[in-house]
Protein backbone atom coordinates (compact mmCIF):
# COMPACT_ATOMS: atom_id res chain seq x y z
CA UNK A 1 0.00 0.00 0.00
CA UNK A 2 1.55 3.51 -1.16
CA UNK A 3 1.97 6.19 2.25
CA UNK A 4 -0.25 9.38 0.86
CA UNK A 5 1.98 12.27 0.52
CA UNK A 6 1.20 15.23 3.03
CA UNK A 7 -1.27 18.08 2.08
CA UNK A 8 0.07 19.75 -0.26
CA UNK A 9 0.00 23.78 0.10
CA UNK A 10 -1.67 25.63 -2.95
CA UNK A 11 1.06 26.57 -5.66
CA UNK A 12 0.87 30.13 -4.47
CA UNK A 13 3.46 29.42 -2.05
CA UNK A 14 5.80 31.87 -2.71
CA UNK A 15 8.85 31.35 0.13
CA UNK A 16 8.56 27.38 -1.24
CA UNK A 17 9.25 29.29 -4.85
CA UNK A 18 11.76 31.29 -4.15
CA UNK A 19 13.28 28.23 -2.78
CA UNK A 20 13.44 26.38 -5.93
CA UNK A 21 14.31 29.13 -7.78
CA UNK A 22 17.17 29.64 -6.04
CA UNK A 23 17.49 25.96 -6.85
CA UNK A 24 17.17 26.78 -10.38
CA UNK A 25 19.64 29.33 -10.28
CA UNK A 26 22.53 27.47 -9.08
CA UNK A 27 21.52 24.79 -11.03
CA UNK A 28 21.74 26.84 -14.12
CA UNK A 29 25.48 26.74 -13.71
CA UNK A 30 25.82 23.21 -13.35
CA UNK A 31 25.65 21.87 -16.67
CA UNK A 32 28.16 24.04 -18.37
CA UNK A 33 30.59 23.72 -15.24
CA UNK A 34 30.16 20.01 -14.83
CA UNK A 35 30.86 19.69 -18.69
CA UNK A 36 33.79 21.73 -18.05
CA UNK A 37 34.87 19.72 -14.93
CA UNK A 38 34.78 16.17 -17.25
CA UNK A 39 37.16 17.21 -19.73
CA UNK A 40 40.04 17.03 -17.20
CA UNK A 41 38.58 14.65 -14.49
CA UNK A 42 37.19 11.14 -14.11
CA UNK A 43 33.42 11.20 -13.80
CA UNK A 44 33.42 9.16 -11.32
CA UNK A 45 36.00 10.99 -9.03
CA UNK A 46 34.16 14.33 -9.71
CA UNK A 47 30.98 12.72 -7.98
CA UNK A 48 32.47 11.45 -5.12
CA UNK A 49 34.03 14.19 -4.65
CA UNK A 50 31.68 16.80 -5.11
CA UNK A 51 28.82 15.16 -3.22
CA UNK A 52 31.46 14.27 -0.21
CA UNK A 53 32.16 18.35 0.14
CA UNK A 54 28.13 18.62 0.66
CA UNK A 55 28.24 16.31 3.49
CA UNK A 56 30.15 18.18 6.43
CA UNK A 57 28.34 21.04 5.30
CA UNK A 58 24.45 20.14 4.86
CA UNK A 59 25.42 17.82 8.38
CA UNK A 60 25.82 21.41 9.84
CA UNK A 61 23.15 22.86 8.60
CA UNK A 62 20.66 20.34 9.73
CA UNK A 63 22.24 20.51 13.64
CA UNK A 64 21.60 23.82 13.67
CA UNK A 65 18.23 23.78 12.53
CA UNK A 66 16.35 20.95 13.90
CA UNK A 67 18.67 21.56 17.14
CA UNK A 68 19.70 17.82 17.30
CA UNK A 69 22.73 15.86 15.64
CA UNK A 70 21.32 14.42 12.40
CA UNK A 71 22.65 11.08 13.17
CA UNK A 72 21.15 9.33 15.58
CA UNK A 73 19.38 6.10 16.77
CA UNK A 74 15.98 4.80 14.89
CA UNK A 75 16.61 6.73 11.97
CA UNK A 76 14.75 4.70 8.60
CA UNK A 77 17.67 3.74 6.89
CA UNK A 78 15.52 1.22 4.79
CA UNK A 79 14.37 4.41 2.98
CA UNK A 80 17.66 6.49 3.39
CA UNK A 81 20.02 4.23 1.67
CA UNK A 82 18.20 3.12 -1.68
CA UNK A 83 16.40 7.12 -1.71
CA UNK A 84 21.22 8.27 -1.38
CA UNK A 85 22.22 5.57 -3.73
CA UNK A 86 19.82 5.47 -6.30
CA UNK A 87 17.86 8.88 -6.17
CA UNK A 88 20.92 10.53 -5.54
CA UNK A 89 23.88 8.48 -6.14
CA UNK A 90 22.53 6.98 -9.56
CA UNK A 91 21.34 10.28 -10.63
CA UNK A 92 25.20 12.28 -10.71
CA UNK A 93 26.83 9.36 -11.85
CA UNK A 94 24.29 9.42 -15.00
CA UNK A 95 24.61 13.14 -15.25
CA UNK A 96 27.81 13.69 -14.97
CA UNK A 97 28.69 10.38 -17.54
CA UNK A 98 25.87 12.07 -19.68
CA UNK A 99 27.50 15.41 -20.27
CA UNK A 100 30.87 13.37 -20.83
CA UNK A 101 29.18 11.46 -24.02
CA UNK A 102 27.08 13.71 -25.03
CA UNK A 103 26.84 17.74 -25.14
CA UNK A 104 25.30 20.66 -22.83
CA UNK A 105 23.21 21.70 -25.56
CA UNK A 106 21.59 18.35 -25.81
CA UNK A 107 21.10 18.05 -22.31
CA UNK A 108 19.62 21.43 -21.50
CA UNK A 109 17.13 21.09 -24.55
CA UNK A 110 16.27 16.89 -22.49
CA UNK A 111 16.33 18.68 -18.98
CA UNK A 112 13.05 21.42 -20.51
CA UNK A 113 10.86 18.16 -20.20
CA UNK A 114 11.27 17.42 -16.45
CA UNK A 115 8.08 18.93 -15.79
CA UNK A 116 6.42 16.05 -17.69
CA UNK A 117 8.76 13.41 -16.14
CA UNK A 118 7.84 14.57 -12.99
CA UNK A 119 4.07 14.51 -14.03
CA UNK A 120 4.22 11.14 -15.31
CA UNK A 121 5.70 10.05 -12.29
CA UNK A 122 3.82 11.40 -9.90
CA UNK A 123 0.90 9.71 -11.52
CA UNK A 124 2.15 6.49 -11.66
CA UNK A 125 3.61 6.39 -7.93
CA UNK A 126 1.05 8.83 -6.24
CA UNK A 127 -2.48 8.43 -8.65
CA UNK A 128 -2.09 12.57 -8.51
CA UNK A 129 -3.88 14.46 -11.05
CA UNK A 130 -2.56 17.10 -12.76
CA UNK A 131 -4.20 20.49 -11.19
CA UNK A 132 -6.56 22.63 -14.10
CA UNK A 133 -3.73 25.22 -14.38
CA UNK A 134 -0.79 22.74 -14.78
CA UNK A 135 -0.84 20.96 -18.66
CA UNK A 136 -1.04 24.64 -20.11
CA UNK A 137 1.88 25.79 -17.62
CA UNK A 138 3.71 22.89 -18.29
CA UNK A 139 3.51 23.05 -22.42
CA UNK A 140 4.80 26.84 -22.16
CA UNK A 141 7.61 25.63 -19.17
CA UNK A 142 8.74 22.98 -21.92
CA UNK A 143 8.45 25.17 -25.21
CA UNK A 144 10.47 27.71 -23.26
CA UNK A 145 12.63 25.45 -21.87
CA UNK A 146 13.73 24.20 -25.89
CA UNK A 147 13.61 27.62 -26.93
CA UNK A 148 16.17 28.40 -23.96
CA UNK A 149 18.52 25.58 -24.83
CA UNK A 150 18.82 25.43 -28.80
CA UNK A 151 17.99 29.21 -29.45
CA UNK A 152 21.70 29.80 -30.50
CA UNK A 153 22.04 29.62 -33.73
CA UNK A 154 25.79 27.78 -33.75
CA UNK A 155 24.28 25.53 -30.95
CA UNK A 156 21.86 23.73 -33.31
CA UNK A 157 24.54 22.19 -34.47
CA UNK A 158 25.19 19.14 -31.28
CA UNK A 159 27.58 16.34 -31.71
CA UNK A 160 25.22 14.02 -32.40
CA UNK A 161 23.77 10.96 -30.60
CA UNK A 162 26.70 9.26 -28.47
CA UNK A 163 24.95 7.04 -25.89
CA UNK A 164 24.99 10.07 -23.18
CA UNK A 165 21.03 10.70 -24.06
CA UNK A 166 19.78 7.48 -22.15
CA UNK A 167 21.92 8.01 -19.47
CA UNK A 168 20.72 12.07 -18.81
CA UNK A 169 16.79 10.00 -19.33
CA UNK A 170 17.82 7.58 -16.61
CA UNK A 171 19.06 10.52 -14.27
CA UNK A 172 15.88 12.53 -14.92
CA UNK A 173 13.91 9.65 -13.87
CA UNK A 174 15.59 8.69 -10.81
CA UNK A 175 15.62 12.33 -9.67
CA UNK A 176 11.97 12.71 -10.33
CA UNK A 177 11.92 9.22 -8.07
CA UNK A 178 14.14 10.68 -5.53
CA UNK A 179 11.93 13.73 -5.34
CA UNK A 180 8.68 11.89 -4.97
CA UNK A 181 9.95 9.60 -2.10
CA UNK A 182 12.05 11.66 -0.15
CA UNK A 183 8.80 13.58 1.20
CA UNK A 184 7.01 10.46 1.02
CA UNK A 185 9.42 8.09 3.01
CA UNK A 186 11.43 9.96 4.85
CA UNK A 187 9.10 13.09 6.35
CA UNK A 188 6.30 11.08 7.46
CA UNK A 189 9.13 10.28 10.24
CA UNK A 190 9.77 13.41 11.62
CA UNK A 191 12.63 14.49 9.61
CA UNK A 192 13.24 17.92 8.64
CA UNK A 193 14.30 19.10 4.84
CA UNK A 194 18.01 20.12 6.03
CA UNK A 195 18.39 16.49 7.85
CA UNK A 196 16.52 15.04 4.84
CA UNK A 197 19.28 16.42 2.51
CA UNK A 198 21.83 15.41 4.51
CA UNK A 199 21.21 12.21 5.48
CA UNK A 200 20.53 11.20 1.76
CA UNK A 201 23.70 13.10 0.02
CA UNK A 202 25.53 11.22 3.11
CA UNK A 203 23.96 7.86 1.78
CA UNK A 204 24.63 9.21 -1.89
CA UNK A 205 28.27 9.98 -1.11
CA UNK A 206 29.68 6.59 0.44
CA UNK A 207 27.83 4.82 -2.94
CA UNK A 208 29.56 7.32 -4.80
CA UNK A 209 33.16 6.42 -3.43
CA UNK A 210 32.48 2.99 -3.54
CA UNK A 211 31.60 3.20 -6.88
CA UNK A 212 34.80 4.85 -7.79
CA UNK A 213 36.90 2.54 -5.85
CA UNK A 214 35.70 -0.02 -8.19
CA UNK A 215 36.44 1.19 -11.15
CA UNK A 216 39.42 2.01 -10.06
CA UNK A 217 40.56 -1.23 -9.09
CA UNK A 218 38.60 -2.56 -12.59
CA UNK A 219 40.17 -0.04 -14.59
CA UNK A 220 37.31 2.38 -15.97
CA UNK A 221 37.84 5.15 -13.57
CA UNK A 222 40.74 7.25 -12.45
CA UNK A 223 42.02 9.21 -10.01
CA UNK A 224 43.56 12.59 -11.28
CA UNK A 225 47.04 12.01 -12.93
CA UNK A 226 48.02 15.74 -13.19
CA UNK A 227 47.88 18.14 -10.33
CA UNK A 228 44.98 19.79 -9.49
CA UNK A 229 44.45 23.68 -10.52
CA UNK A 230 42.89 26.32 -8.09
CA UNK A 231 40.67 27.37 -10.97
CA UNK A 232 39.67 23.40 -10.73
CA UNK A 233 39.44 23.27 -7.21
CA UNK A 234 37.00 26.12 -7.13
CA UNK A 235 34.48 24.81 -9.98
CA UNK A 236 34.98 21.20 -8.09
CA UNK A 237 33.97 23.64 -4.51
CA UNK A 238 31.12 24.93 -6.39
CA UNK A 239 29.79 21.98 -8.15
CA UNK A 240 30.21 20.39 -3.77
CA UNK A 241 28.76 23.39 -1.40
CA UNK A 242 26.30 24.81 -4.13
CA UNK A 243 24.93 22.68 -6.57
CA UNK A 244 25.09 19.85 -4.59
CA UNK A 245 24.47 20.68 -0.85
CA UNK A 246 22.86 24.68 -1.09
CA UNK A 247 20.81 23.51 -4.51
CA UNK A 248 19.32 19.98 -3.07
CA UNK A 249 18.29 21.79 0.58
CA UNK A 250 16.44 24.61 -1.53
CA UNK A 251 15.08 22.03 -3.75
CA UNK A 252 13.52 19.18 -0.88
CA UNK A 253 11.92 22.34 0.46
CA UNK A 254 10.24 23.57 -2.16
CA UNK A 255 8.95 20.19 -3.28
CA UNK A 256 7.67 19.56 0.60
CA UNK A 257 5.19 22.70 -0.26
CA UNK A 258 4.87 22.90 -3.64
CA UNK A 259 4.71 19.02 -4.69
CA UNK A 260 6.68 17.65 -7.43
CA UNK A 261 5.46 18.79 -10.80
CA UNK A 262 4.68 22.46 -9.58
CA UNK A 263 8.61 22.78 -8.71
CA UNK A 264 9.59 20.90 -11.41
CA UNK A 265 7.69 23.49 -13.67
CA UNK A 266 9.56 26.54 -11.82
CA UNK A 267 12.81 24.88 -12.40
CA UNK A 268 12.50 24.73 -15.97
CA UNK A 269 13.94 28.30 -15.10
CA UNK A 270 17.61 27.24 -14.97
CA UNK A 271 18.23 27.35 -18.91
CA UNK A 272 16.94 30.67 -18.04
CA UNK A 273 19.54 31.22 -15.51
CA UNK A 274 22.02 29.71 -17.40
CA UNK A 275 21.56 32.00 -20.74
CA UNK A 276 21.80 35.22 -17.83
CA UNK A 277 25.20 34.05 -16.50
CA UNK A 278 26.64 33.72 -19.63
CA UNK A 279 25.48 36.67 -20.99
CA UNK A 280 27.01 38.27 -17.82
CA UNK A 281 30.18 36.37 -18.17
CA UNK A 282 29.97 37.74 -21.80
CA UNK A 283 28.72 35.16 -24.00
CA UNK A 284 26.00 36.38 -26.62
CA UNK A 285 22.53 35.45 -26.31
CA UNK A 286 19.76 34.93 -29.09
CA UNK A 287 16.63 36.28 -29.44
CA UNK A 288 15.18 32.96 -29.65
CA UNK A 289 16.55 32.56 -25.91
CA UNK A 290 15.19 35.48 -24.87
CA UNK A 291 11.91 34.92 -26.08
CA UNK A 292 12.11 31.39 -24.46
CA UNK A 293 12.88 32.36 -21.23
CA UNK A 294 9.80 35.16 -21.31
CA UNK A 295 7.61 31.70 -22.15
CA UNK A 296 8.88 30.03 -19.18
CA UNK A 297 8.43 32.93 -17.19
CA UNK A 298 4.83 32.91 -18.16
CA UNK A 299 4.09 29.45 -17.37
CA UNK A 300 5.63 30.18 -13.40
CA UNK A 301 2.96 33.11 -13.07
CA UNK A 302 0.16 31.36 -14.71
CA UNK A 303 0.78 29.01 -12.12
CA UNK A 304 1.25 31.43 -9.35
CA UNK A 305 -2.25 33.22 -10.32
CA UNK A 306 -3.94 30.07 -9.77
CA UNK A 307 -7.45 30.93 -7.67
CA UNK A 308 -7.02 30.64 -4.05
CA UNK A 309 -9.93 27.66 -4.39
CA UNK A 310 -8.06 23.80 -4.02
Amino acid sequence: MTTALPATPRPRNLKASFGVLGAAFIWGSMVPLTSLAVTTLDPYYLSAIRYSLAVPALGAIAWIAAGRFPLRRHLPWRRIVPLGTIGMGLFVLCFTLGLKYSDPITVAAMFSGAPIVSAVMMRVLEGERLAPRLPFAILLAVGGGLLVAVGKPESLASQGFRGGEILVLTAMLVWAWYSVKSQVWLAVHGLTQPEISFLTILAAAVFLWLAFLVGWATGFAHAPTHAVSPLEWLNIVWLGLACTGSAVLLWNYGVSRLGVTVAALQLNLEPVFAVLIGMALGAAAGWLQLVGGVVVLAGVVWVQMAPKKA
